[in-house]
This record gives structure tokens, sequence and C-alpha cells, in this order.
């Protein structure tokens, strides 16, 4: 079976395992690793939301890390059943002298639907992952809601097929923003990884 391995933080070199659904893959440790170091290394008291979460990978290691609240999103049963456990057994192994463990919540549901919901609901955050289904439609879906839960000067990070940053008048365009402060871009294997910023309104 597939394992993810946390590599920061209080749980580091913990091993989650993966449930076998066809398609899960992890972002891989290489990409995390340079995502992390993007962030500073240090997500103390970030509140987190990590959409089509699949393995968890990106909040369960920002959690690890010191985010202080951690959302996934995911809607597959299966997945989410694997991420439940997942997180009793990470919250488990939380030692007391790091203070107060993360609020970690999983929601099983569309991420369309929750954004809408979460929108409605004032709710916003500093870091909002987002790696949908490989080569699936759903990132061009989906970065329209993002501006709504995300505080100003949020960050957004983004996996997908193609370099999102390629075409920035697109991009401003899906995000409904004049424009956006691009921040790193990594090319690993098929994945483009990005880092960039919403403008302070």
């Amino acid at each position: 079976m597939n394992k993810l391995r946390i590599i920061g933080g209080v749980w580091r070199r913990h091993l989650l395992p993966i449930a076998p659904v066809e398609g899960l893959r992890p972002t891989p440790d290489r990409v995390r690793e340079t995502v992390f170091n993007w962030l500073g290394q240090d997500c103390t008291g970030m509140q987190v939301l990590d959409l089509y979460a699949g393995t968890g990978a990106l909040g369960f290691e920002a959690a690890s890390r010191g985010a202080s609240q951690v959302v996934l999103v995911e809607q597959n049963r299966q997945v989410v059943a694997q991420l439940q456990q997942n997180k009793a057994y990470l919250l488990s192994k939380w030692l007391a002298a790091e203070g107060s463990p993360p609020s970690i919540q999983i929601e099983s549901s569309d991420v369309l639907t929750c954004l809408k919901r979460l929108a409605s609901g004032g709710k916003q955050f500093d870091l909002v992952a987002l790696d949908p289904p490989f080569r699936s439609d759903l990132m061009l879906a989906t970065l329209p809601l993002i501006k709504a839960v995300l505080k100003p000067e949020g960050l957004v990070y983004a996996e997908w097929h193609e370099n999102l940053l390629a075409d920035e008048a697109v991009l401003c365009k899906a995000l409904n923003v004049q424009e956006i402060d691009a921040l790193r871009h990594l090319k690993a294997g098929q994945v483009h990884a990005h880092l960039f910023a919403l403008p302070a309104v």
C-alpha cells in the first residue's frame, strides 16, 4: 500500500496510509518540500483550506508545521474515511510540549458547493491549496470562487498540468482580480506548482 510521509514539523517522518483509489496521488515529497520552503517552512497560526484534499498531503503538512486551523475538502467517501483515520492518528501523536493541537476539519463535500458555503459564512483563509484531479477542468471552475474565501494578501497554491502563470491576464480574469503577485513557479515532471497572492483590497 502506498504511504504518505510527513516531511516537516511536529509529525515529521510519520507515514500515513493512502486510500486505494485510482488516480489518487500525493504531492511528491520534492514538490512539497519546495512549497513549504516558499512559505518559509513555518505555518504558525495560519488558517489553511486544502481543496480536493485527496491524501491530505498539503493540509496535514501545514498542520504539522504550526497551522492553527486546516479544512480539508474531499468528495470521495473512501478517501474521506482514510483522511478521518489519518487525522485521528496524527492528533494522537501530537506533543503536549507543542501547545494546543491544530483544528483539523474534514468536509465530505463537493468543492464548489463547499466554497460557496464558506464564502456565505464569511470564512476566510491565509492559504488556499488547490490540487484538483489531474487534467480535469475543475481548476478553471474553482478559481473564480477563491477570492471570496481568501484573506487580504492571502496566498493561493495551485497544482495543475499547465503553467497557470503563462498567461497572467487569463488567470486574473478567472480569479476576478486586476492583478496578482506571482511569487513562485516550479515544474516537476508533468506537474506545475504555483504560488501567488491576490492584491490586498
